[in-house]
């Protein structure tokens, strides 16, 4: 029909429905179409939208340069027409990706900036994504008390809201910030809650992401046939998801979990040949 609005338009829509089957590859090139439509059309606000989208699934991809670039574009345009309401979400998108090249600083201005925005339009929800970055970022610089504080402010705006997945991802992110403090018990309160919860929804790579972590802390308690027990759950659903990168992260956390308990093992049998020489020749 040669309507290029509506191309555009269904196109970022099919963008982020292929993201959700995580089918990034195509996401990104039905973004990129979209992108050059708006384009074409000096559609400013739908660029905006389509070059956000694109960050997100180039992120995906680990094309992290080029995200950063469709991201900052994206801010530049929502800043021009003077769309504070997605000049946030391109904002919060930003943080994300320059946390991943390890630019921390200016991710955590990023997501400061997200969170002031939605603030002040009284967003709750996407307020609480962004300081769930935000504390993410915090973590990354070692200012743990403020990542806390950020995570937890973020757990009380998803209860506030009823959201429970959002609950989850803010537990989640809260236990990996006690963990740094050596809150160990409660890091691992907070990461079996929220593997839990993304059961509920089930979000397999919540759940896998949560059970990673949970094997994490389970470790720094010394519960290591349990932290065992949660990583091989972790590698497992990466597996089945074909998720490759994440799952080569929860295999070098089970590497080390087994590597504890034949540790233990080797102390347990020397400990009994002791014992048994004792009784065989004892003082």
């Amino acid at each position: 029909l040669d309507d290029r609005h509506g191309e555009a338009g269904a196109l970022n829509n099919l963008g982020i429905a292929l993201q959700e089957v995580r089918r990034f590859d195509e996401a990104v090139d039905a973004h990129t179409r979209a992108v050059t439509i708006c384009r074409e059309l000096d559609d400013r606000h739908g660029e905006a939208g389509a070059l956000n989208n694109l960050g997100i699934a180039l992120q995906e991809v680990r094309r992290f340069d080029e995200a950063i670039d469709a991201h900052t574009r994206a801010v530049t345009i929502c800043r021009e027409l003077d769309d504070r309401h997605r000049e946030g979400t391109a904002l919060d998108s930003l943080g994300i990706a320059l946390r991943e090249v390890r630019r921390f600083d200016e991710a955590i201005d990023a997501h400061t900036r997200a969170v002031t925005i939605f603030r002040e339009l009284d967003d709750r929800h996407r307020e609480g994504k962004a300081l769930d970055n935000l504390g993410a970022a915090l973590r990354e610089v070692r200012r743990f008390d403020e990542a806390i504080d950020a995570h937890t402010q973020d757990l009380a705006i998803c209860r506030e809201l009823d959201d429970r997945h959002g609950e989850g991802t803010a537990l989640d992110s809260l236990g990996a910030a006690l963990q740094e403090v050596r809150r160990f018990d409660e890091a691992i309160d907070a990461h079996t809650r929220a593997a839990t919860i993304f059961r509920e929804f089930d979000d397999r790579h919540g759940e896998a992401g949560a059970l990673n972590n949970l094997g994490i802390a389970l470790q720094e308690m010394r519960r290591f046939d349990e932290a065992v027990d949660a990583h091989t759950r972790a590698v497992t659903i990466y597996r089945a998801l074909d998720d490759r990168h994440r799952e080569g992260t929860a295999l070098d956390s089970l590497g080390a979990a087994l590597r504890e308990v034949g540790r233990f093992r080797w102390v347990r049998r020397a400990w009994q040949v002791i014992a048994r020489a004792f009784q065989v020749f004892p003082r």
